[in-house]
């Protein structure tokens, strides 16, 4: 069942504007699935900004992989930042959302779009990724699975950027959901720790949001 539409019919005094369209989908999919959608609304461009900012320009071409990109919030701050001759792969799960992010750029020619869990994407040699999955809001077996398999597909000298939403340490108290957020954030400081992270706080966002910017193998990197 299609729930929303982008080929709105509006009188002329009244049209939407592809930024609200795009906030309203995003706010139905989160009321139909907030366990994947995991906010009320898109990224801001300050969080998309800070996500990408370790992309670099280059004379070779790049691969870059975005992973749960919604309504495409984060994927316009990549497209910004890519090279002529870079790709960027887009992972969603959401068939609704897919069908919006295949009109949205549809003159892409750079970008392709897979509808599936990032569990069953098997492309490799990344040079960068860039998630927006909420997770925080899935089980610990599957993030350790999904650190796994970033860290599988990415190149020796790859970055990894994720975020995660700022909420006040009560709704993170003794209750079920506080000992597997616990876990979670362990696992979160693991790779963290492992691959030179940096975590810088944006403001601006609703609710405002930890960015996390970690590199595969830094020492590699210093080396070049």
């Amino acid at each position: 069942m299609q729930i929303f539409s982008i080929e709105i019919k509006e009188p002329p005094f009244f049209q939407l504007t592809q930024s609200f369209k795009d906030n309203l989908l995003f706010l139905v999919q989160f009321l139909r699935d907030p366990l994947t959608i995991g906010s009320l609304f898109p990224s801001s461009k300050a969080l998309a900004n800070r996500l990408v900012e370790l992309m670099q320009v280059s004379h070779e071409s790049k691969r870059y992989l975005e992973v749960g990109p919604g309504t495409g919030a984060v994927t316009d701050s990549i497209l910004q930042k890519m090279g002529p001759k870079d790709t960027l792969d887009i992972v969603e799960l959401d068939p609704d959302l897919c069908r919006v992010l295949r009109k949205k750029y549809e003159n892409c020619k750079n970008l392709k779009i897979h509808q599936k869990s990032i569990e069953d994407f098997h492309e490799e040699n990344f040079d960068g990724i860039v998630s927006s999955l909420p997770l925080n809001q899935f089980s610990v077996d599957f993030v350790e699975k999904v650190f796994k398999k970033y860290f599988k597909i990415m190149k020796p000298t790859a970055f990894l950027s994720y975020y995660e939403y700022k909420y006040p340490k009560i709704m993170t108290a003794l209750t079920e959901r506080g000992r597997r957020l616990k876990k979670i954030q362990t696992l979160k400081n693991f790779y963290g720790q492992k691959h030179h992270e940096r975590i810088e706080t944006v403001w601006k966002n609703l609710p405002p949001a930890n960015v996390r910017l970690l590199m595969k193998n830094p020492n590699l990197i210093a080396a070049v």
